[in-house]
């Protein structure tokens, strides 16, 4: 197996574990801690993650470009990586001093103090994660088994201690305790490859870069989190908790769709640093494909199964949700997409500036929306926003890409997963009238609906990403070219 394949394999691990561990905890943690509890919880979260962004100042995304620059080079991988771990240091000690003194001196946000106190923390703490450092050298086996042993850790104590509303602050600390441990096992791990120094540091090469790139983020939070604290402060905790139970299914699918993306971005780096287009184009092709492949279905199948949805993963008390959820379902595509414009073309083009024009538009678009929608619809006010931004942003960044590279959008395989997924509705129809329980609807409907769009993809639209695939397992090795 390539080291291409193997990453990809197991960052697929990784984003699979993403979804699957929040079906175990959410279905817990909602019915637990209700909408008031997790509405709490989510908004001071949503809060701190400015904080965090503020803190990281675009290295997450920028040390992953950097590390592959000079990942087969010992002493320049110590010195980048030992400038951007300072960089980042410092910058997180002054979030943690700006979080505390709103937190304390806030009337809404005093009253939960002790979750903005977890937040501060985990600001502090994420700076010895380092997860850029390991996807820059393409250690994705280590991230994968490390990842998945911390949130089983996590899991297994959200089970032993957390039982009762009051328990919110203790289920948010499994948050800061999953941090810790990240940042104590990547700094034992990162000692033996680099050796941090104090020598001959440049940190001036980095800033114009990294305020770009931070620029772009804190930008881009705006509208993605900003939503729920404009809907915290005008509405309730309990609209909070109905917005956030159906973003946060609504998202869930696009850890497993954000894989590639991952393992693409160092590949596609060095491919347009070498101007090796031809295999950035290839990469390119595979991973549009891929996108459009899975988003379709993911988004058009939650909303056929939305009330089922909500009824299992978060329980009676969440049925507003449904509505809000029914809007946000279609965000998967929009992001998805989105990520191929920005993490996979135009980042590794050194083209920050686009990306951070187009999320300036976005700001613009959900500062309106947020501030009309809202007062007016509540939580689906704040879902018409989100997917409304998405749409807006995803179109600029298109517009962006098309004058940068030649880059030929899909829009065929689009409308043949879009055609394919109307099934989905006609077997949804034929299961109900076998059975109304919300687990035997959701996977009845969820296993015929995937089987038919499969077949659908092979059989009909013959599409030669999927045949690809297939055709290099065993058993379907019929399906090479040229046998259907």
């Amino acid at each position: 197996m390539s080291v291409f394949k193997k990453n990809l394999f197991y960052n697929t691990l990784l984003s699979i574990s993403q979804v699957l561990f929040p079906l175990i905890t959410f279905p817990y943690s909602s019915r637990i801690l209700g909408p008031e509890g997790m509405g709490a919880v989510n908004f001071a979260d949503n809060f701190t993650t400015y904080f965090l962004l503020v803190a990281a100042l675009g290295i997450p995304l920028y040390g992953v470009r950097e590390i592959a620059k000079v990942k087969d080079n010992p002493a320049a991988l110590s010195k980048v990586f030992s400038e951007l771990l300072f960089i980042h240091l410092a910058t997180s000690l002054i979030a943690v001093v700006i979080l505390f003194g709103l937190s304390y001196s806030i009337g809404r946000l005093r009253s939960d103090f002790a979750l903005y106190q977890i937040g501060m923390s985990v600001v502090l703490g994420s700076v010895f994660i380092a997860e850029w450092f390991f996807q820059g050298t393409e250690q994705f086996k280590y991230i994968a088994i490390r990842s998945v042993a911390i949130r089983l850790f996590t899991i297994i104590l959200l089970f032993l201690l957390v039982h009762t509303p009051e328990d919110k602050t203790l289920f948010y600390g499994l948050n800061l305790l999953a941090v810790v441990l990240a940042a104590m096992a990547n700094m034992y791990a990162i000692r033996r490859m680099v050796k941090l120094t104090f020598r001959e540091l440049s940190f001036k090469r980095h800033f114009r870069p990294l305020l770009i790139i931070f620029s772009n983020s804190v930008v881009t939070t705006i509208y993605l989190v900003f939503d729920t604290i404009i809907l915290g402060f005008i509405t309730s905790d309990q609209h909070v908790g109905y917005y956030s139970a159906s973003m946060r299914i609504s998202k869930l699918s696009l850890a497993v769709i954000g894989a590639l993306s991952a393992v693409l971005l160092p590949r596609l780096t060095m491919a347009f640093q070498n101007k090796n287009f031809d295999e950035a184009g290839v990469l390119l092709d595979k991973s549009i494909n891929f996108v459009i492949f899975l988003s379709i279905p993911i988004a058009l199948g939650t909303l056929c199964l939305s009330r089922e949805i909500i009824l299992l993963f978060a329980g009676n008390q969440y049925l507003p949700a449904v509505l809000s959820l029914q809007v946000l379902c279609f965000i998967v595509i929009f992001v998805g997409i989105a990520q191929v414009f920005s993490h996979q073309i135009l980042l590794p083009m050194h083209m920050e500036k686009m990306i951070l024009y187009a999320s300036i538009i976005g700001v613009l678009v959900s500062l309106l929306l947020n501030f009309t929608l809202i007062p007016i619809f509540k939580h689906v006010g704040a879902a018409m926003s989100s997917l409304a931004t998405e749409a807006v942003v995803t179109i600029v960044l298109f517009l962006f890409v098309r004058k940068a590279v030649k880059f030929a959008f899909p829009f065929m395989a689009l409308i043949q997963s879009v055609l394919t997924c109307g099934v989905f509705f006609i077997i949804k129809y034929a299961v109900l009238q076998l059975t109304h329980h919300a687990v035997a609807v959701i996977l009845l409907t969820a296993f015929l609906s995937a089987l038919t769009y499969l077949l659908c993809q092979v059989f009909i639209w013959k599409n030669k990403h999927v045949l690809d695939i297939l055709s290099g397992i065993g058993i379907f090795s019929f399906l090479k070219k040229g046998d259907l």
